[in-house]
């Protein structure tokens, strides 16, 4: 194997530990989705959508940007380039960000006390994010522990975290809403309990096993959290808060515009993209960024930008039949699953999921970007298509209701990626594939066409049949038209042959 194939087999080998943990996780959530969208109105649940959205901003803010220096500056410690030692990483980054998450709580929990009666759609609110401010100090710390991992490619450990973490949670809110409360400040509590616990066994997993040294006081560094807030704030107001606005703003205009009735209905399609998104997707987005991080160190420009090159061309011909996959089956599994008060969001799927899979683009083609440490180009890039997308959906919304936010999702999130494209190839060229993305494309529509219409309204039958027969359409006529395609299926066929061979010999 050579040097340059050793980065894409990595990423292949960690997209596949985070697609595993993925999608074991989106199974659990097609457990819950269910139980929760026949528990809960489609009211509440629209309700339970927009504490969730508070929480998310609440929790990107507490975190102040500092979980994405911590794969940056792990990288150059290990590279034998940082001025601190990975023990200064660990503590600072920990302590730091807790005592930020802490003050986040107590303002979100005593300010949802004392805002005015107007402010909110429904008053259940103020104890509603009372309780939840609990979870910021929780996912905050959460998130630095994660990321730790994730600087590190403990991509099996992390997955062994995040498929228990879930299930455990499964376990715990399902009890508290079958035997104690089926209200959202039961499942908000159950949150709790779960999600605490989570973090607890994975801080000691984590700096028990003697591999790395206990934060502490005394090795926190306070020049160290000096840079590390120059770098996160930044990513913080322009990557994180203004990218939660450009993906979860548009929550606030449909509650407010058209209603929580209506915004029950569009959280319930989003949901449902949030779940292939992070079975199929995101999963390459988490594994990429610390490999191309090490190889920038480590090998320099030219191969980093290889890499990045391959790894965007082959994104492009698996996410492609997602969406259309998606916009084929849609209609039917929505309502086979939330139920039939829910089919009427059947319409925003494609739109939805058509963006998540541009939006997770953001750290292959802004690369340069990332590496280079240029928040504030992300910053301002983020900040103006988040803007693009609340002006969208102020359009939109009221004249074509939650379609319009679905639109207005794809379109913001295409503006984003190219923006971040154009502003990142100075610092790292990469090469938009679009040769690759017309054939994807086309064989995808195909695919879609075939299967839009076929065995019409047996639901999970229905789905079942337009996946088993959309899988090899897409493939086979991507295997014709495109070369790398092809090599896919190559290594595909000499890794099944390999391991066939393998336990022939075993036997």
């Amino acid at each position: 194997m050579t040097v340059a194939e050793s980065p894409l087999k990595r990423l292949i080998v960690q997209s596949s530990h985070y697609g595993v943990a993925s999608i074991l996780t989106m199974m659990a959530g097609l457990i819950t989705f269910p139980i929760l969208t026949r528990i809960f109105s489609v009211a509440d649940y629209g309700l339970m959508n927009l504490v969730s959205t508070t929480l998310t901003m609440a929790v990107a803010i507490g975190k102040v940007g500092i979980q994405h220096s911590i794969i940056r500056y792990e990288s150059e410690i290990r590279a034998g380039k940082g001025r601190y030692s990975l023990h200064q990483l660990y503590s600072t980054t920990l302590l730091g960000m807790v005592v930020t998450g802490v003050i986040t709580a107590l303002v979100i929990g005593f300010g949802a006390q004392i805002v005015p009666d107007g402010w909110l759609s429904d008053q259940r609110l103020r104890g509603l994010f009372a309780i939840t401010s609990l979870l910021v100090v929780i996912q905050v710390t959460d998130s630095v522990l994660v990321n730790i991992l994730r600087a590190e490619q403990e991509s099996t450990t992390l997955m062994k975290y995040q498929v228990l973490k879930k299930y455990a949670g499964i376990g715990i809110i399902l009890g508290t809403l079958f035997f104690v409360s089926r209200s959202l400040k039961g499942f908000y509590a159950a949150s709790i309990v779960s999600e605490g616990l989570a973090v607890l066994l994975l801080a000691l997993v984590l700096f028990r096993t003697g591999r790395r040294p206990p934060p502490t006081t005394a090795q926190f560094s306070r020049p160290m959290y000096t840079e590390l807030l120059k770098f996160g704030i930044p990513m913080m107001i322009g990557y994180e808060i203004s990218g939660i606005i450009l993906s979860l703003g548009d929550r606030y205009v449909i509650d407010a515009v058209i209603g929580p009735e209506q915004l029950g209905l569009y959280s319930a399609a989003y949901n449902l993209c949030q779940y292939v998104q992070a079975a199929f997707i995101a999963s390459v987005a988490q594994a990429i960024t610390p490999i191309y991080m090490r190889l920038w160190d480590q090998k320099g420009k030219e191969e980093t930008s290889a890499f990045i090159d391959r790894s965007l061309r082959s994104y492009t011909i698996l996410a492609a039949p997602l969406v259309a996959g998606l916009a084929a089956v849609g209609p039917e599994l929505l309502p086979a699953l939330a139920s039939n008060k829910y089919a009427a969001a059947g319409s925003v799927i494609p739109w939805v999921i058509a963006g998540m899979v541009v939006d997770s683009t953001n750290g292959i083609v802004g690369a340069g970007l990332f590496i280079n440490r240029k928040t504030r180009v992300i910053m301002v890039i983020v900040i103006l298509t988040a803007l693009l997308n609340i002006g969208l959906n102020l359009v939109l919304v009221p004249r074509i209701g939650i379609i319009g936010a679905a639109i207005a999702t794809l379109i913001s999130y295409t503006a984003n990626s190219l923006t971040m494209a154009i502003a990142g190839r100075r610092l790292l060229p990469v090469k938009i594939p679009w040769l690759t993305i017309l054939r994807a494309a086309g064989a995808a529509l195909v695919m879609y066409f075939a299967l839009r219409n076929l065995f019409p309204g047996h639901r999970l039958i229905t789905v079942a049949v337009r996946v088993t027969l959309g899988a090899p359409i897409y493939g086979l006529l991507m295997a014709a038209i495109d070369p790398d395609a092809r090599a896919l299926v190559r290594k595909g066929l000499e890794r099944i042959n390999r391991r066939g061979r393998r336990g022939g010999q075993s036997a």
